[in-house]
C-alpha cells in the first residue's frame, strides 16, 4: 500500500475550501460507517481511500486505491475535532431531474450546515427524494453537512435554484411552515406536493409566502417559543409521506 506523501495531503488539504471541492468537484470525507456506505451503494464514486495503519486489514478486499497514512498525516487532514482512521476521496454525486408529480422539500435559506444536513437525512428517512434550496442555502456539499446526513447526501438529489421561478412555473400543492398556519394535521397528506420550510431566523421570505396553497403550523402544548428547523422538518415530512 502506498504511504500518503506530503504533496497528497497538501492536494487533500484544499479539498477544505469550497473553491478547490468545485473545481476538482472531489470531497474529502471522514468516518469507517460513512466511508462503507459509500462504498457500497456509490462504488462508481470511490476516488481513493486513506487508512491507519491498523486498519489496512479490513479494508484489503476493496479494490480503490488505498493510501497508508500516520496519525499525523490524518489529524492534518481532519476537519474534525478528532481525526477518523477511514476517509475517503469521491466525486461529486450527480442529482437526477426532478419530474412532475413528485413530492419534493423546498429550503428557504437554511444556513446551518447541522440543521441542513439533518433535514437531507430525515428527507431521506420518509422517501422524499428531491430537495430545492434557495441561493444563499448552506452548501449541501460542505463535509459538514455530509456527516450531519451521512449517505443520504447522496440518495437524496439536491437542486439549487430560485424557488419563486420553480413554484411559478410549476404552480401546485405547496405548502409552507409557519408559526401561526392552519394546524397540519387538519390537511391531508396527498394534498402536500411541495413543502416550504424557511430560513431559522427570518422565516420563509414574502415573495415564497404569495405563492404558497396554505401556511400550516404545528401545534405547541407547552411554552418554548418555536422548534429548531430540522425537528419541524421530520414532524412535518412524516405527515406529508403517509
Amino acid at each position: 500500500m502506498e504511504k500518503l506523501s506530503q504533496q497528497k495531503i497538501k492536494d487533500l488539504k484544499k479539498l477544505q475550501l469550497k473553491k478547490h471541492r468545485d473545481s476538482e468537484q472531489l470531497l474529502y470525507l471522514e468516518g469507517e460507517t460513512l466511508v462503507k456506505d459509500l462504498c457500497r451503494e456509490f462504488p462508481e464514486l470511490i476516488v481513493s481511500l486513506m487508512l491507519s495503519e491498523d486498519k489496512h486489514q479490513d479494508f484489503e478486499s476493496y479494490h480503490y486505491p488505498r493510501f497508508a497514512a500516520t496519525s499525523k498525516d490524518l489529524e492534518k487532514l481532519s476537519a474534525q475535532k478528532t481525526f477518523k482512521k477511514v476517509n475517503c476521496v469521491v466525486k461529486y454525486p450527480s442529482p437526477t431531474a426532478w419530474k412532475k408529480g413528485q413530492k419534493a422539500l423546498l429550503l428557504d435559506q437554511i444556513q446551518d450546515p447541522g440543521n441542513l444536513g439533518t433535514i437531507i437525512r430525515t428527507a431521506d428517512w420518509f422517501g422524499i427524494q428531491h430537495i430545492f434550496c434557495a441561493p444563499g442555502t448552506a452548501d449541501y456539499l460542505n463535509p459538514k453537512v455530509i456527516h450531519a446526513s451521512m449517505a443520504s447526501a447522496f440518495r437524496v438529489h439536491v437542486h439549487y435554484q430560485d424557488l419563486a421561478a420553480l413554484l411559478e412555473a410549476n404552480p401546485s400543492k405547496t405548502f409552507g411552515a409557519f408559526m401561526d398556519g392552519t394546524d397540519f394535521q387538519q390537511v391531508k397528506p396527498k394534498e402536500i406536493e411541495f413543502l416550504v420550510l424557511g430560513h431559522e431566523g427570518h422565516g420563509i421570505s414574502p415573495r415564497l409566502d404569495q405563492l404558497l396553497k396554505k401556511r400550516i403550523s404545528i401545534p405547541s402544548k407547552g411554552a418554548a417559543e418555536s422548534l429548531n428547523v430540522a425537528v419541524a422538518a421530520g414532524i412535518l415530512l412524516q405527515h406529508m409521506s403517509k
